[in-house]
C-alpha cells in the first residue's frame, strides 16, 4: 500500500479516532460521536481508494460506502449495526432539532459501548489493507 491518497485517508481516520477518544474522556459525547463517524467514513474511503484506484464519492453515508466497497457483505450483524448507529452522528448532530435528541441518548455507558464497537470495527477494516 504505497498510494499516498490511501495513506492520507487512513491517517486522518486515525486522527479522528484519537480525537473521539479525547472528547469521550472529557464527557463530550456528541462531539465524540461525530468524530467516530468521521473515522469510519474516512477509513471506508481509504479502502474504496485502494480497491477502485479512484477518488471515493463525496458521501457521508457509512452504509453506502460499505456497500460500494463490498465490505457490507463481510460484516457481522453487530458491525453493520454500528454503521447505522454512527450514520446520524455526522449530519444530525449539527442541527438543533436533532442535536438535543441525540445528545440525551448518549449516556456515558452508551457512548463507551459505541466507542469500543467503533474501535473494533476500525481495527477490522484496517486489517483488510
Amino acid at each position: 500500500m504505497n498510494d499516498k491518497k490511501v495513506k492520507y485517508w487512513i491517517n486522518i481516520s486515525e486522527d479522528d479516532l484519537e480525537t473521539a477518544e479525547i472528547l469521550f474522556s472529557k464527557d463530550k459525547y456528541l462531539h465524540a460521536g461525530y468524530f467516530l463517524q468521521q473515522s469510519i467514513e474516512k477509513l471506508l474511503k481509504a479502502y474504496y481508494q485502494l480497491i477502485k484506484n479512484d477518488l471515493p464519492p463525496r458521501t457521508h453515508n457509512l452504509v453506502y460506502l460499505a456497500e460500494i466497497t463490498g465490505i457490507i457483505n463481510e460484516l457481522k450483524n453487530e458491525q453493520e449495526n454500528i454503521l447505522y448507529t454512527l450514520n446520524p452522528m455526522n449530519i444530525e448532530t449539527r442541527y438543533p432539532e436533532y442535536r438535543e435528541k441525540i445528545s440525551k441518548s448518549l449516556t456515558k455507558i452508551k457512548m463507551k459501548e459505541i466507542l469500543d464497537n467503533t474501535k473494533e470495527l476500525h481495527r477490522w477494516i484496517k486489517e483488510k489493507f
